[in-house]
């Protein structure tokens, strides 16, 4: 048996004892305050007795459930009563640099070049099925030279990049990457020196179409989204994934002039519109033209934005930027 627990002759004791006090109180306070009158310095002797006498009563009564429900509060209708006790927030995904994009939206696209696939050639405008081919081929090769090669992307080299391009077109590059990267920015990528690729090829994902142009151009447009991995440098649990990888969306236009309407040099493959973005990157090397991870410039920390998918989708609007202007 409980010994807390209380029986049945218990109740009936509490409730003799609670008449016996009840009748104490009645005939001794009056006496005890007529006795305080006569001798003033017994005073304090009467009210400590009549505090002790009601404080008995109050004990017994509450004992016996007479106050129930009234020195205690009903909460049952209470916002606090009524509100479902909150849930833990999930702990953001941990960085594994063995598997460094398991917990982003590219963790099942493809591998590097393997993701960059050329629609099937057909005739377009003045274009046999066999010159788009060729026009698509080329174009595969300069995205492969423009954003995974190891001698652009790390190396900073744009030899190969700038041989797919037109005689023309290759002089007006050429000294950009000598000190004007920013500008060429939205056509290739750059590591940023000090930062390093994780041993990994980048995922990719987009679509190339195929369009007729001015007189005598072929336009192929190219929309891909390119996701980079980078080693962490020191030993440390990075918060969240995105702090050691970087979205870039390039939107490129290119334009083949093939015809003898244009002159030798500027036949061959152009750039034409170009836009994109790079999201979860260090903005401090963005702004110099490479590319660098967030946790290079700032403490790590979990990334609270809710449209992240939207930057990972090569067909949704372009996301604000995520670096402030400069």
């Amino acid at each position: 048996m409980n010994p807390r627990q209380p029986v049945a002759g218990d109740a009936a004791e509490d409730a003799e004892w609670a008449d016996r006090l009840r009748a104490a109180a009645s005939a001794d306070v009056p006496q005890l305050l007529r006795t305080a009158r006569r001798h003033r310095q017994a005073r304090w002797l009467a009210a400590g007795l009549t505090l002790v006498v009601v404080a008995a009563v109050v004990t017994i009564l509450l004992r016996a459930g007479t106050f129930s429900g009234l020195f205690t509060e009903d909460t049952s209708g209470s916002p606090s009563a009524l509100a479902p006790t909150p849930t833990a927030r999930p702990a953001s995904p941990m960085f594994d640099p063995a598997r460094p994009f398991a917990s982003t939206p590219a963790a099942d696209w493809p591998d590097g070049a393997s993701g960059i696939l050329t629609p099937t050639p057909r005739r377009v405008g003045a274009f046999s099925p066999d010159e788009v081919a060729a026009a698509l081929t080329r174009v595969r090769d300069v995205l492969v030279a423009s954003r995974l090669d190891h001698a652009l992307l790390v190396e900073h080299d744009p030899t190969r990049y700038l041989s797919l391009l037109a005689p023309d077109a290759r002089r007006q590059l050429e000294p950009l990457f000598h000190g004007a990267e920013p500008q060429v920015q939205s056509l290739v990528s750059m590591v940023a020196p000090g930062s390093r690729l994780l041993g990994v090829e980048p995922k990719v994902k987009g679509e190339m179409t195929v369009r007729v142009g001015d007189a005598g151009e072929l336009v192929v447009s190219t929309n891909y989204v390119i996701v980079y991995a980078f080693e962490p440098d020191v030993a440390l649990k990075l918060v969240d994934t995105m702090n050691a990888i970087v979205v870039v969306r390039a939107d490129v236009d290119y334009v083949l002039r093939a015809t003898d309407r244009w002159a030798q040099g500027s036949k061959g493959l152009w750039y034409g519109d170009a836009t994109g973005y790079a999201y979860s990157i260090g903005c401090e090397a963005y702004g110099r033209g490479y590319l660098a991870p967030a946790m290079a410039e700032r403490a790590v920390a979990t990334q609270t934005d809710q449209s992240r998918s939207g930057y990972f989708d090569p067909a949704s609007p372009a996301p604000p930027p995520s670096c402030p202007a400069s």
